[in-house]
């Protein structure tokens, strides 16, 4: 699988490789060798919220195989993620993970007890071991949802007599989809997840992949389709996804769909949602100038985005603002990647700190910028009465 990075979100690993999930991929007998059907779930992702040393902390981790974890935590004064995997080094008696920074360098460990558990207390030591500081977490769902992927893989091969012939006589699918709980309001879970589920029910999966590929092999015998959705933020009752999909044969095309969600009511967000009435130009300006910065750093995009349009992929929402992804549907550019050129998608993110302006301040925001200490004094003084 190509290995992607989108710096604005911090993903090094949720688009390089799926979950792995015990007991792992079984083959469905709904679809007559040699093609072959998986059908699997991720075990779900747990959170946490806690603290390191004072510091208030949220961290998330998915489980893989032979105990090993892979995750994401971020200091809730910051917001940026920082990504957590399970040290194979020789380790104090105990789960290691390892904590990499921007560059992904090992930047410290946190030295917890041995088995994942709903309360997790240890250490936080720094790469050089000259710093340590107590960790305490407890697992929370109070304001975010828990989560677990659902994967339908389907390859088929043009005739039954071609599994062992030829680069090009099957088609693949490759789908991830969520699945969602939120005891506080139910409802609002199974809003979202209509949105994030798979096309049809289970029992009619293999007949409608199956139908799917059939169809496009008659012009593409090779064609190929991966859809991947991946949290970027999941915290202050908003649930942010964004659905990569790769899909086509020799020249592919690579979509990124943004989703942001009220957990509270289900809702899907729009940017009218969080920002002020007349936000648009104050918006287009800070776009544009995010954009000449990416101009000036990388000539080789040339001048993607420049109309000030907003993406066709839309926006989400992250722990540290709002990110926009661009694709060959907005620039055709894009659909062509050369040696300095690598990437099909471009991801511009805007802080907090300048869309304060025209951000609604009593607003699904509002708590990500309490959490983050950038509400104006006043109005945190209001909402702080009011919660």
């Amino acid at each position: 699988m190509t290995t992607l990075f989108f710096p604005a979100l911090g993903l090094y690993w949720l688009l390089v490789l799926p979950h792995a999930a015990p007991p792992g991929p079984t083959p469905a007998d709904t679809v007559l060798p040699p093609n072959r059907l998986e059908h699997y779930l991720d075990a779900p992702t747990r959170r946490w919220r806690g603290r390191v040393g004072q510091h208030p902390v949220t961290v998330f981790l998915d489980s893989l195989w032979r105990g090993e974890y892979r995750g994401k935590y971020y200091y809730d004064r910051r917001g940026l993620d920082i990504t957590l995997s399970t040290e194979q080094a020789k380790a104090p008696p105990g789960l290691t993970l390892g904590e990499r920074d921007a560059a992904y360098q090992r930047s410290a460990n946190f030295l917890l007890g041995p088995t994942i558990s709903p309360a997790l207390a240890g250490t936080w030591r720094s790469a050089d071991g000259r710093r340590n500081l107590p960790v305490l977490l407890r697992e929370n769902y109070a304001d975010g949802v828990r989560y677990q992927a659902e994967h339908w893989n389907l390859t088929r091969f043009v005739a039954p007599d071609s599994a062992n012939g030829v680069a090009g006589d099957s088609a693949m699918f490759q789908g991830s989809y969520l699945r969602i709980t939120f005891p506080q309001n139910p409802a609002a879970a199974r809003r979202i997840e209509r949105m994030l589920a798979p096309p049809t029910a289970p029992p009619q999966m293999a007949f409608y992949l199956d139908t799917l590929l059939r169809n496009r092999q008659r012009e593409q015998p090779d064609y190929s389709f991966i859809g991947d959705k991946y949290v970027v933020y999941n915290s202050n009752y908003l649930f942010s996804v964004v659905q990569f999909e790769r899909f086509g044969v020799a020249d592919y095309h690579e979509w990124a769909q943004s989703y942001t969600f009220d957990m509270r009511t289900g809702k899907r967000l729009g940017l009218a949602d969080l920002l002020v009435a007349g936000y648009q130009a104050k918006l287009r300006q800070l776009l544009l100038q995010h954009l000449r910065l990416l101009w000036q750093s990388n000539p080789n995009y040339g001048d993607v985005g420049s109309s000030g349009k907003l993406p066709t992929g839309g926006f989400v929402v992250t722990g540290t603002g709002l990110n926009f992804s661009y694709d060959d549907r907005d620039d055709d550019s894009l659909a062509y990647p050369g040696p300095y050129h690598a990437d099909r998608t471009i991801d511009i993110e805007i802080p907090y700190e300048a869309l304060l302006p025209i951000i609604n301040l009593t607003g699904p925001l509002a708590p990500v910028l309490r959490e983050r200490s950038l509400l104006p004094q006043k109005k945190q003084a209001v909402l702080s009465f009011h919660k």
